[in-house]
């Protein structure tokens, strides 16, 4: 099973984020569950989404509650407080445009900074940092091939009549990829 945690600022596509991954494993015949968190204040107040998903058709998930991460995306530095919740062995995504570099993380951890404000932007894209971030992630950790993301993410967001940014939301996704 894989379970990740995306976590940030709401407004920040973290809902969003999680919810594509559990797009694409259910995209591939895997049980998926998606859980989102969210304070009062939605933009700007804490939100984080937790995805699990079985590696293989037959893999069942027992709860969809926070346990042992294998990846965690840090949209900010708040966020990088989830990593209670991350096997030893995880890899952290951190947005480099809102976390410090010069943090200490617990040994064994895999960081990778990925400064999702700057990639967006040359995407002409500045509403897809998520998108940047999980392009990242598609590459370093080999969930889904990008052909596959991509399809999965233009059809996610064409179904919810959002198709038109379809482009941009690729451009975002392949300057991630592209940046690790």
């Amino acid at each position: 099973m894989k379970e990740i945690i995306f976590a940030g600022f709401g407004g920040q596509g973290v809902l969003t984020g999680g919810l594509i991954l559990a797009y694409m494993a259910t995209g591939k015949d895997l049980e998926a569950v998606w859980l989102p968190s969210y304070g009062p204040s939605m933009r700007g107040g804490k939100a984080n989404s937790t995805v699990k998903y079985g590696e293989t058709p037959d893999e069942r998930i027992g709860s969809p509650a926070m346990e042992d991460a294998d990846i965690l995306i840090a949209m900010n530095e708040p966020a990088l407080d989830f990593i209670s919740f991350c096997k030893p062995d995880a890899k952290v995504f951190v947005n480099a445009n809102a976390v410090r570099s010069d943090l200490e993380y617990p040994e064994g951890v895999d960081v990778t900074y990925v400064d999702a404000v700057e990639l967006a932007a040359e995407a002409n894209n500045v509403k897809g940092q998520n998108l940047v971030m999980l392009g990242a992630v598609m590459k370093k950790c080999g969930l889904f091939d990008i052909e596959y993301t991509e399809q999965r993410m233009c059809k996610f967001f064409a179904d919810k009549g959002k198709g038109k940014f379809n482009e941009a939301n690729v451009a975002a996704l392949r300057k991630g990829y592209d940046a690790v």
